[in-house]
């Protein structure tokens, strides 16, 4: 591995782990050699292949077990790899509702959205609008944003998607999502959001703006979520 004096050399073994990973190298569940054999691999000390270990531990993509070693993170419908979704009910329990697609489409990006996603004004791009339920209430309006050149054969097929998209990203385009930046805003519905969310009247929701990024930090996805918090909130650790 050619050392980069400016980064690192823990920042660049755990980025060359990830690319491991997502080349399929070690799948999920499969163990990683020991941290003998990695820092021996590497040419660094057990502590520094040990710091990189352990960050990666923290941002659960790896899971490590005392007197067995190191795992890749399963992926999970629970997140357990991408720990991006956030909502908890009144009782402070984290909840995953569960998605309901109703439209995927291939379409060009506007001048905005291609700004947003780093590519050509025009060139094409896929559309996705879900509903999110939980016990069988609409709870978030959900627009998705791909590029798709990244997505060669994404199916329109509705039925083909699965509730967990980083996953799906993952498994059929070797995508690995490893960062999400996001911002919070107060609104109110607008017609389609009452539709959609099967509300009687014009009510504040909660939009969520996401930008997801993969290890090499381009813009994988967009994602605006109107999520309506009568009964839930947004929980986030500083």
């Amino acid at each position: 591995m050619t050392k980069v004096t400016s980064i690192p050399l823990y920042a660049q073994i755990k980025s060359s782990i990830l690319s491991r990973i997502v080349a399929k190298e070690w799948g999920p569940g499969s163990f990683l050699p020991s941290e003998t054999a990695l820092a021996a691999e590497y040419g660094v000390s057990q502590g520094t292949l040990r710091k990189a270990l352990n960050e990666l531990a923290l941002e659960k993509k790896l899971v490590r077990f005392q007197g067995k070693g190191t795992a890749v993170a399963v992926l999970d419908s629970d997140g357990a790899l991408f720990p991006f979704f956030r909502l908890y009910d009144d009782d402070g329990k984290r909840v995953y509702p569960l998605s309901q697609m109703t439209s995927t489409q291939h379409d060009m990006a506007k001048k905005e959205e291609a700004i947003a996603l780093g590519i050509e004004d025009g060139d094409a791009i896929i559309r996705i609008h879900r509903i999110r339920v939980l016990d069988e209430q609409p709870v978030i309006n959900e627009f998705i944003l791909l590029p798709s050149k990244r997505f060669p054969g994404f199916p329109c097929d509705l039925n083909k998607l699965p509730n967990t998209l980083y996953e799906y990203y993952f498994q059929q385009f070797d995508i690995l999502i490893a960062k999400a930046t996001e911002s919070l805003q107060a609104v109110m519905s607008d017609p389609l959001d009452m539709k959609s969310l099967r509300l009687s009247e014009v009510s504040p929701l909660l939009e969520i703006r996401r930008k997801a990024f993969d290890i090499d930090g381009k813009v994988v996805e967009i994602r605006r979520s109107r999520v309506l918090t009568s009964h839930h909130c947004y929980h986030t650790d500083l």
